[in-house]
C-alpha cells in the first residue's frame, strides 16, 4: 500500500494560505484575523464546489492549531500539523452535513464541545455541507453558537448560504468563495504538468479548464484521467476533447472560418461531420457561440486578458476577425442564440443546425461559391460639407444596416453624443458594458457578480430601478450605488439616479402600487354603474398611447 497513487486532488492541496488561489480575498481577512488576534468562534465559508472552501478551513484549523502557533504559515512539520493534514486529529473534527443531517449528531457535538481540546490551542469544528442538516438540527446548533466555549470554533462549508436559517448567518462571520477563472485554472495545471514532468499543448489545458466549470478540483482530476488517457504521450487538444466527449475546437474554427469566407460548401461539409459524429447539437451551440463571443471580444477591445484561449489560439481568431465587421457577428451571434433554444426543443435538431450554418453564410456579407458577391454592410457616406453638418438642427434618420439583404435583427446602438432620449432598451443592450467597465476598475467580483445578474426593472428618467437577483446581490448593489451611477455616467455622458431594490421589496412596491390604482378604478362613476349590472371582481388596467 506504500506505493498507492495518490490522485492530484489530494497530492497538489494546498497546505498553507500561499499555496491557496484565485480566492486572495478570504486568504487576506484569515490572515489579518490571525496577526490581529481577532480569532471569532465561528465562520461560514459559501461558495461553488471544488473551489477550495474544506481545503481553507484546514489550512485556517491549522494556522490556528500549529505548535507555534496562531501563526499566519503553520510549519507543516509539528505533530497538530500532521494530524490535521491526515484526518486524524482528536482537536480538528470534521463532519459531512449531507450525511450526519440529524439532530443526534448535533447533540452528541454538543455533549463534547465543553471538553478543552486534547493537544492543540483550539476545537475545531468543519461541517460541510452544512445546509444539509435538518430544522431541528440547526435549532440545537443554535444554542451552542449562542455562547461558545472560548476554546470552541466552527468552520461551516456551504455551496447553498441561502438554505441556512438567518439566526445561524447572523452569528457567523461569512466568507464568499469565487468560482475559478479559466486563467487560473490553467496556470495551476502548468504548475501540475511541470513538476509531474507532462507534455501538453496548452489549448488541450484550456479545453480541460472550461470543461471544469469553475472548479479547480475538476480541472485537476480531469488532467489526472488525461494523463491516463494519453498513455505517457503528450496531451493534445484532440485528445481531450475526445476524451470528454466534446467537439473539438479546431472543428468549430473550421466552420466558423468557411462561414466567415463565404464558402456555403465547406462549411455545411463540416457541420454534417459535426453530425455524423453524434455530437450533443447543444454543446456544440455553446462552444460555436463562446467561439464568436472571442472574436467579437477580439474586434471591439482586442484583450486577451478576458479571453478563455490560448495564445495559437488568440492568434488564429485575431487573423480571422480581420475579414469581419462587428455587426456581422452580432448578427451570428443573435442567430446561434435563436438556434440553440430551437435545437433544445425540435424534433429534428440536425436540421435546426444545418439550416442555421446556411443563414448564417448567406448573410455574412462576403461572396459563397456558387453565388455572386452580397450587398455589402450599408455605411453613412462621408460628409462633404462638414460646416453644413454642423448647421443641422437634428441628424437625419438612419436606415437600419442591412447585411446580404437581410435587416441586422439587433438594432444598433447609438453613439454616445446621440443619444437624446435615454430608455430602458438602450441601457439593457450596453449593460454589459456597465459590468466590462465596473471589472476593469478592479471591483469586488460580488459586487461585479451582482451586477452581471442584476434585473433592470424599469428607467424613469432620469431614475434607473434595478432588482437584485438575490438579497445579497441587491445589498452589494444598494452599498455600490455611487460607484454605478459613476459607471453610468462614464458610459451614456449624463447622470442618472438609481435605486436598488430586493425582489420582494419590488413586487411588494408593485403590488401596492397596482391595489391603489384597481381601487381608483373600482370608484371610478363609469365602473360603479357597471357594477349595479354585473358582478365585478376585477378591473384591469392599460394605458393608451
Amino acid at each position: 500500500m506504500d506505493n498507492q497513487y495518490t490522485v492530484f486532488t489530494r497530492k497538489w492541496r494546498p497546505q498553507t494560505f500561499d499555496d491557496i488561489i484565485g480566492q486572495e480575498q478570504v486568504v487576506l481577512s484569515l490572515k489579518r484575523a490571525i496577526e490581529l488576534n481577532r480569532i471569532m468562534h465561528a465562520y461560514l465559508f459559501s461558495g461553488p464546489r471544488g473551489v477550495g472552501k474544506t481545503t481553507t478551513a484546514r489550512v485556517f484549523a491549522k494556522a490556528l492549531n500549529c505548535e507555534k502557533g496562531p501563526i499566519v504559515t503553520p510549519c507543516n512539520q509539528c505533530t497538530n500539523c500532521n494530524e490535521i493534514r491526515d484526518g486524524v486529529s482528536l482537536d480538528v473534527i470534521e463532519i459531512d452535513g449531507a450525511s450526519n443531517r440529524g439532530i443526534e449528531k448535533i447533540r452528541e457535538l454538543r455533549e463534547h464541545v465543553g471538553y478543552v481540546a486534547a493537544r492543540a490551542k483550539y476545537k475545531i469544528y468543519i461541517i460541510d455541507e452544512v445546509h444539509m442538516l435538518t430544522t431541528e438540527a440547526f435549532n440545537a446548533l443554535l444554542k451552542t453558537l449562542e455562547e461558545p466555549p472560548k476554546h470552541v470554533i466552527f468552520i461551516f462549508a456551504t455551496t447553498n448560504p441561502q438554505a441556512l436559517p438567518q439566526t445561524i448567518l447572523s452569528r457567523c462571520q461569512h466568507f464568499k468563495f469565487r468560482r475559478m477563472p479559466v486563467g487560473t485554472t490553467v496556470a495551476n495545471l502548468q504548475m501540475i504538468a511541470k513538476n509531474e514532468k507532462v507534455e501538453y499543448e496548452e489549448q488541450a489545458l484550456y479545453t480541460i479548464a472550461r470543461a471544469s466549470d469553475g472548479a479547480l478540483r475538476d480541472a485537476q482530476r480531469i488532467f489526472d484521467q488525461a494523463i491516463t488517457y494519453a498513455g505517457g504521450k503528450k496531451i493534445t487538444e484532440a485528445m481531450a476533447s475526445e476524451m470528454l466527449g466534446e467537439i473539438e475546437i479546431d472543428l468549430v474554427n473550421n466552420i466558423v472560418e468557411a462561414v466567415v469566407l463565404g464558402n456555403i460548401k465547406n462549411a455545411f461539409g463540416f457541420v454534417e461531420k459535426v453530425i455524423e459524429s453524434d455530437y450533443d447539437l447543444k454543446n456544440f451551440m455553446k462552444v460555436f457561440i463562446e467561439t464568436l463571443r472571442n472574436l467579437l471580444l477580439i474586434k471591439t477591445i482586442d484583450t486577451k486578458d478576458i479571453l478563455t484561449l490560448g495564445e495559437e489560439e488568440y492568434k488564429y481568431l485575431k487573423n480571422l476577425s480581420a475579414g469581419l465587421d462587428k455587426k456581422q457577428i452580432l448578427y451570428m451571434l443573435q442567430k446561434s442564440f435563436e438556434t440553440e433554444q430551437l435545437i433544445s426543443k425540435s424534433f429534428m435538431p440536425d436540421i435546426a443546425l444545418e439550416s442555421f450554418i446556411i443563414d448564417i453564410v448567406m448573410n455574412n456579407g462576403q461572396r459563397t461559391a456558387d453565388e455572386a458577391p452580397l450587398p455589402a454592410l450599408a455605411q453613412k457616406p462621408p460628409e462633404k460639407n462638414p460646416a453644413a453638418a454642423k448647421k443641422a438642427d437634428a441628424p437625419a434618420e438612419e436606415k437600419p444596416a442591412v447585411i446580404g439583404g437581410a435587416p441586422i435583427l439587433i438594432d444598433e446602438i447609438q453613439e454616445e453624443a446621440k443619444i437624446l432620449q435615454m430608455t430602458k432598451d438602450i441601457i439593457e443592450k450596453r449593460w454589459e458594458n456597465i459590468v466590462d467597465r465596473t471589472r476593469g476598475k478592479g471591483e469586488g467580483e460580488d459586487f461585479v457578480s451582482a451586477l452581471e445578474t442584476a434585473v433592470i426593472a424599469a428607467y424613469e428618467e432620469p431614475t434607473l430601478f434595478l432588482v437584485g437577483e438575490n438579497n445579497l446581490s441587491a445589498e452589494f448593489m444598494k452599498k455600490n450605488t455611487e460607484k454605478i451611477k459613476a459607471v453610468l455616467k462614464q458610459e451614456f455622458k449624463k447622470d442618472i439616479k438609481v435605486i436598488v431594490y430586493e425582489k420582494e421589496e419590488y413586487q411588494n412596491r408593485y403590488k401596492l402600487k397596482k391595489e391603489v390604482t384597481e381601487e381608483d378604478a373600482k370608484n371610478n362613476p363609469m365602473i360603479k354603474k357597471l357594477s349595479k349590472l354585473f358582478d365585478v371582481s376585477s378591473v384591469e388596467i392599460r394605458k393608451t398611447k
